[in-house]
């Protein structure tokens, strides 16, 4: 059930309707039970799957927290447990292969042949919470959480169970605590954040992902230079319009219910340097990258005080950080090569600002502002394609866009496809608020509101809406 089709709407208000009928006490109940409902329809053993990580990581903090001069070896226990699943699921049919000669050598009696190993939906993003969790009650930054279903609910929260946000405890866990109501306010902006990421994802992502040739990032030589650029940006577009547009729409939903998720993305599109982006793109998963990865590493080579800890701290943060996050992504060769490559450039842009001090903006010429935002777009790309393409497939992508080999126009569609989504970022920029149109005169509101939203009819009709692609991490 993907958030944008009208079943999953249909289930949200009838649970809406419920939520707001019942007595406080049974709101939370409520809404564990349609969450694993929700779950279920996807999976019954994903659901199964859900549950344990659920059971084991909320009697692991109360094991952290009833023992203090032992939680910190608990607290390793919990993030073994949870980094063992992370890799079982995501790397499991890696080794399956190694797994069945073994048995076979042994004489043990092997599963299936055709035994599957298959990542739940999710399970990327709700593990992740589990573990700041856990490390989170050991620093005594969130309490240890003594209501199962309050934890429960934290895990398996339906708008955000199946791509984020990364919800922290913190956070989250206070909401349930509290009487919940949607004001007028509250009701306009959910309201404006789900009509926002049904247009990203319908109008926009879609259509763009949809235009990419099948082969384009397989057999690049069959294209010109000039239709791999468009296939390139249309990728990088319609993947941020993707998942901005599934974030905006859980927000949206969430927000109904009175519960308030985190932002994704602040308008990646305008960095004007790679931390800047690193920073800007899937923001709940790079803020806990670097709470939780970047910043240990970097703390432990400062308490270290001499000038190997000092030299080792320049390089070792951010390219821990990077390819902490390529391996989240998947346990595959590109993901490898592209958190490679994207420490390898954070590394360049702190040694670059620890050889010359940082100026204005104002101060810096106008070109030399244009060639930089060039040069860290032709590099973005290359990061694009890595997350697209092998690494093998990715270099010849990335030669045969810059040789000499005869140009065709690519279909016009893609570039009246990204317009849409240039100007509003444009607009979220000027404005500075991502529901910009809810400012706008009610007239010029309602223009935008019945074409936009005509728009978004016409296009749901023409098929069945395309998974969202982090749904698959």
């Amino acid at each position: 059930m993907a958030l944008s089709s009208s079943m999953f709407f249909a289930f949200a208000a009838f649970v809406l309707l419920l939520h707001y009928s019942l007595p406080k006490k049974w709101q939370n109940p409520l809404l564990l039970l349609a969450s694993y409902g929700f779950y279920i329809g996807l999976s019954p053993q994903f659901a199964a799957v859900l549950a344990v990580m659920t059971a084991v990581n909320y009697a692991c903090a109360l094991w952290i927290d009833r023992n203090r001069r032992r939680s910190r070896s608990r607290l390793w226990a919990g993030i073994a447990f949870n980094v063992a699943a992370l890799v079982f699921f995501k790397a499991g049919s890696l080794f399956l292969p190694d797994l069945l000669a073994l048995f076979q050598r042994l004489g043990l009696p092997a599963p299936s042949p055709g035994m599957r190993i298959v990542l739940p939906v999710g399970f990327s993003f709700y593990v992740l919470q589990a573990l700041s969790y856990l490390v989170d009650v050991e620093r005594r930054q969130a309490p240890a959480c003594a209501r199962p279903v309050d934890f429960a609910l934290y895990l398996a929260y339906f708008p955000k169970l199946t791509a984020g946000p990364i919800e922290r405890a913190q956070r989250f866990i206070p909401q349930l605590a509290v009487p919940r109501t949607a004001g007028q306010i509250d009701l306009e902006r959910s309201a404006g954040l789900i009509f926002l990421g049904l247009l990203r994802k319908i109008v926009i992502a879609d259509l763009l992902l949809q235009s990419i040739p099948a082969k384009a990032f397989r057999a690049p030589g069959e294209f010109s230079p000039l239709e791999l650029a468009a296939w390139l940006v249309a990728y990088a577009v319609g993947v941020y319009n993707d998942f901005c547009g599934y974030t905006d729409l859980a927000r949206g939903v969430s927000g109904l219910f009175g519960i308030g998720l985190s932002r994704n993305f602040n308008l990646p599109f305008f960095s004007r340097n790679f931390t800047e982006l690193w920073n800007r793109w899937h923001m709940t998963l790079c803020f806990w990258i670097r709470d939780y990865v970047y910043f240990p590493i970097s703390r432990a080579l400062v308490r270290r005080g001499d000038r190997f800890g000092r030299g080792v701290n320049l390089f070792l943060p951010p390219v821990a950080a990077a390819m902490a996050s390529g391996l989240w992504h998947g346990f595959s060769a590109k993901f490898i090569a592209w958190g490679a490559l994207m420490g390898l450039l954070l590394i360049a842009e702190r040694l670059a600002s620890q050889l010359r001090p940082a100026r204005p903006i104002s101060a810096i010429p106008v070109w030399k502002r244009s060639l930089s935002v060039l040069k860290l777009w032709l590099l973005a790309g290359l990061l694009a394609l890595l997350s697209a393409a092998e690494p093998g497939p990715a270099l010849a992508f990335f030669s045969r866009l810059f040789s000499s080999a005869p140009w065709r126009w690519p279909n016009s569609r893609v570039f009246l496809v990204i317009l849409p989504s240039a100007w509003l970022d444009t607009c979220q920029l000027r404005s500075g608020d991502e529901l910009f149109f809810l400012r706008w005169p009610l007239l010029w509101r309602a223009v935008f509101l019945a074409l936009a939203g005509g728009a978004i009819f016409l296009f749901s009709r023409s098929g069945i809406p395309a998974p969202y692609i982090y749904q698959g991490f």
